[in-house]
């Protein structure tokens, strides 16, 4: 069932719309600019809200049928349990290095840059590994029983940010997204 892999497409998609801000963001913060902590408070918080609580578990639903159907694809990917608990130690140090700077704790600037940078970076490589790895390898190996099975298990749960389910938390994120992709089209319109 490619709806399935089609929406968790889509929400990487999102996902890297939300790195893009997260780059904005540092770009300022190495520029010694004030970054927007109220927007990277609130990506943190996106990332603890839904990837971690509905898409992961998704992706994850998969790759515990593909280790039952290609043992051998499951293991090329290799273990999306261990990564998803490692991207969220990142998100937490991320989350950490943000805490500190807004209570005024000593923090080296290094050390919050490399701490969003890495974030950025291995979201993006976790992105493209599910990409090219574990959602091929289902689509060719998970029967229509499979999807059946994922499809009744998955939270019926709205994307809180990008499918329009109005959380009161993520209104200015939804609007700077918003208004930097209008930013970015009008920039492509002008530049023909």
């Amino acid at each position: 069932m490619t709806e399935i892999i089609d929406a968790l497409r889509e929400e990487h998609h999102n996902l890297e719309k939300l790195l893009a801000v997260l780059e904005h963001e540092l770009e300022l913060f190495d520029h010694n600019q004030r970054p927007d902590y109220e927007i990277l408070q609130s990506i943190i918080q996106y990332f603890e809200d839904y990837p971690q609580s509905c898409h992961h578990p998704k992706e994850e639903m998969i790759f515990e049928k593909l280790r039952a159907r290609d043992p051998r694809g499951a293991a090329a990917y290799g273990d999306i349990d261990a990564e998803h608990a490692i991207e969220a130690k990142r998100l937490r140090k991320f989350g950490d290095a943000v805490n500190a700077v807004l209570s005024d704790q000593e923090l080296l600037r290094e050390t919050f840059h490399l701490a969003v940078q890495d974030f950025i970076k291995n979201q993006r490589d976790h992105l493209k590994k599910e990409e090219a790895l574990l959602f091929p390898a289902a689509a060719k190996a998970l029967t229509a029983e499979d999807w059946a099975d994922i499809e009744a298990r998955m939270a019926n749960r709205k994307d809180p940010l990008f499918e329009g389910a109005g959380d009161e938390k993520f209104r200015s994120l939804e609007q700077n997204i918003l208004r930097w992709e209008q930013e970015a089209e009008d920039a492509r319109t002008a530049a023909r």
